[in-house]
């Protein structure tokens, strides 16, 4: 059991008759970036269950264990070896008790803070946004880089990324692109910035406060992160994302690359663009722009993890999902074969089949 992996806590609220309590969770797996495993989901989960019925607790912060990471996600290595010995209902079993924590953090009755310094990627990211308040650092990096391994934005990705601009959403989703604090507040992604020296003072100020207070304690100590760079790119976004067709977006990015200025940032930034849609999981890519574009009826969080539970469970039944996390994060020789190989090489029936629920149990 690794029980040190996810630690609890309760601090009593400034006040001499103040009988409340916040309750404090800290992510606690450095070497793995704080990525939840699964007794790390199961106990937030049991722990909020608990924390919802306790009068005594008026709200929660959950923070990493250092600087370096909030949580980088759910625990891929794991599930990558479960695939490639065929046991796959050990990975229904992982990912329900992921997303049944990220509905936990959701459907927690009192305010819950996410303080998201770091690394904040895949679940990780999940966790902050399934949180009432999600704050972040200067030295945030967040993401959602599963096309990289051939498995797909998950965690509620559909829900929060999908209230961005539909061309920023797909940039996100689909080149898994890391974005700081400014670009996070310019989309709508966290309540405010705080620079990360100051990070355990405000947890300390969140603990000691009162509900009602929250807000006041992150206004007073957050900063202005300056201009988001996303905003320099958003014509040439523009200009890739616009239309239905993924392999004419990686098209129109190779020839944005090609016809700008030598050099110039937007030049960079349409290679950079093109070489994720070359390299990258093309069947990834045909899930994620289904979700975005709404080929399921999804009417908020809930029923995103939902779907999102039968798309992993299709998803790491791929021979794709082996193969990109052998070649990303095992050997790191970022070499995957992917099947199909080529954005165009995806059928509608494909990706039909990904979606089909036939015959999958519910998350719960």
């Amino acid at each position: 059991m690794q029980q040190d992996y996810i630690q609890f806590s309760t601090h009593r609220q400034s006040g001499a008759s103040n009988p409340s309590k916040t309750g404090l969770i800290i992510l606690n797996r450095p070497k793995a970036l704080n990525a939840l495993s699964f007794d790390m989901a199961v106990a937030l989960r049991g722990k909020l269950e608990e924390w919802a019925r306790d009068a005594g607790i008026s709200h929660v912060v959950m923070a990493g264990s250092e600087p370096r990471a909030f949580c980088a996600g759910g625990d891929v290595r794991d599930l990558h070896d479960y695939a490639v010995k065929g046991q796959h209902d050990q990975i229904k079993i992982y990912f329900n008790a992921e997303y049944m924590a990220d509905v936990a953090v959701f459907e927690f009755p009192k305010p819950l803070i996410s303080l998201a310094d770091g690394v904040v990627m895949g679940g990780g990211a999940g966790l902050m946004q399934s949180s009432s308040h999600a704050v972040v650092s200067d030295k945030t990096r967040f993401a959602m880089p599963e096309s990289a391994i051939g498995l797909f934005p998950d965690a509620g990705a559909s829900i929060f990324l999908g209230r961005c601009p539909r061309p920023l959403a797909l940039l996100m989703g689909l080149t898994g692109r890391i974005i700081g604090a400014a670009d996070c507040m310019l989309l709508g992604l966290a309540r405010g910035v705080v620079p990360s020296e100051r990070m355990q003072d405000l947890r300390a100020r969140l603990l000691a406060c009162t509900a009602d207070q929250i807000d006041d304690v992150i206004a007073d100590m957050r900063i202005d992160p300056g201009p988001a760079p996303l905003q320099a790119y958003r014509s040439a976004t523009q200009m890739i994302f616009s239309g239905e067709d993924l392999a004419i977006m990686r098209d129109v990015a190779h020839d944005l690359g090609q016809t700008a200025a030598n050099g110039t940032e937007i030049a960079d930034f349409a290679r950079q663009v093109h070489s994720a849609l070359s390299t990258r999981c093309p069947m990834t890519m045909h899930v994620f722009l289904r979700l975005i574009d709404g080929g399921d009826d999804i009417s908020g969080m809930i029923d995103a993890l939902e779907l999102d539970y039968h798309l992993a469970i299709r998803m790491t039944e791929r021979a794709d999902f082996i193969d990109g996390v052998r070649a990303v994060l095992i050997e790191k020789t970022n070499d995957a074969v992917w099947n199909p190989a080529r954005l165009e090489d995806v059928t509608p029936a494909m990706v039909d089949a990904v979606f089909n629920r036939t015959g999958l149990a519910r998350l719960r």
